[in-house]
């Protein structure tokens, strides 16, 4: 009995990701949300990781730590003031 209805709850979740329209906006949200406070936190490890890099010496690995920050900041910032898809 119970291997029918996880059968159809599999069907269920098929279905919502073939419509686009089943999937709740709080889901979306929420998914967006964790993508963007995963960036954020990657880009403050590599900042800090940056920091240590010039403190002992590495200019040039930690020239590159930066440059990375700087571009996962740039991206997450566009992300977040992109107009919304219908």
């Amino acid at each position: 009995m119970s291997d029918y209805q996880w059968r159809e709850k599999v069907r269920n979740v098929q279905q919502s990701t073939k419509e686009e329209s089943q999937v709740p906006e709080r889901a979306k949200s929420l998914g967006f949300g964790c993508f963007t406070l995963g960036m954020i936190l990657m880009s403050l490890f590599l900042a800090f990781f940056a920091y240590g890099l010039f403190t002992q010496g590495q200019w040039m690995f930690g020239t590159v730590s930066i440059v990375l920050v700087v571009g996962i900041g740039f991206m997450v910032f566009k992300l977040i003031k992109a107009e919304k898809l219908p």
